[in-house]
């Protein structure tokens, strides 16, 4: 079942997930960035639509800027800091996907944000 849920800067949709796979989708709107974050298991990402710029740190430390445009991957390493962002006028989709736990991750997503479908 997919279930959609409000962020203050876009949606986030998760289609699936489970302790071995999690998959789904990150709108973020215009002008708009997630807050850095990490997680336990390797990000694979495809850019779906828009264009996406990825900020990577080592810990506190800025690293680099990556521009994914669409039908790019990116693989960001488990633990790999980062911040999703859209720089554009137009909105930004991207597709995530996690082979590993990350339900306490996915959890509190649900915990923080209103479920809209």
């Amino acid at each position: 079942m997919i279930e959609i849920y409000k962020l203050p800067q876009g949606k986030i949709i998760i289609s699936h997930s489970d302790k071995q796979l999690s998959i789904g989708i990150l709108h973020l709107l215009p002008h708009q960035a997630l807050d850095k974050h990490n997680r336990p298991v390797t990000e694979q990402l495809v850019q779906v639509l828009g264009i996406s710029v990825m900020k990577l740190f080592d810990g506190e430390t800025f690293l680099k800027e990556v521009t994914v445009h669409e039908g790019d991957t990116l693989i960001i390493p488990a633990n790999q800091y980062h911040m999703h962002t859209n720089q554009t006028d137009d909105p930004s989709i991207t597709l995530w996907k996690f082979e590993g736990d990350i339900s306490e991750v996915i959890q509190k997503i649900k915990q923080d944000n209103e479920r809209i479908v």
